[in-house]
């Protein structure tokens, strides 16, 4: 598994990135086939104050899909946390319908064998 991350207009990028690397490599757990993860962190200075808005962007490739998640935060730890619990959700629905897809052919296979379908 490849973990790809970059930042945009950071004054601690060094800190931030070991903090999205170390939540974003615990995603192999709910998907197994992950290639490769990208995540881009920005911040943005607000139009109302001095105060910056930050966005996490997280992008995970596996065989035949590409799964994408963006969120938004006053603090980019909630940013990387937020997009994270997104992506887990995400990446266990794509598990399950893989699954069942593969349950469905397992049984049509068998009903053919015995001539019912």
């Amino acid at each position: 598994m490849n973990i790809i991350i970059s930042g945009i207009h950071f004054e601690d990028f060094p800190e931030t990135e070991d903090y999205a690397k170390e939540k974003v490599s615990r995603l192999s757990k709910y998907h197994s086939k992950i290639e490769k993860i990208e995540v881009r962190l920005s911040a943005e200075k607000s139009h109302r104050n001095d105060k910056h808005d930050f966005s996490c962007e997280i992008r995970i490739s596996i065989p035949g899909d590409d799964l994408e998640v963006i969120d938004y935060e006053r603090s980019i730890d909630k940013a990387i946390d937020k997009a994270v619990e997104r992506i887990k959700r995400v990446l266990v629905k794509n598990k399950e319908r893989q699954v069942s897809l593969q349950h469905n052919n397992g049984v049509i296979s068998k009903l053919r064998r015995i001539k019912l379908f």
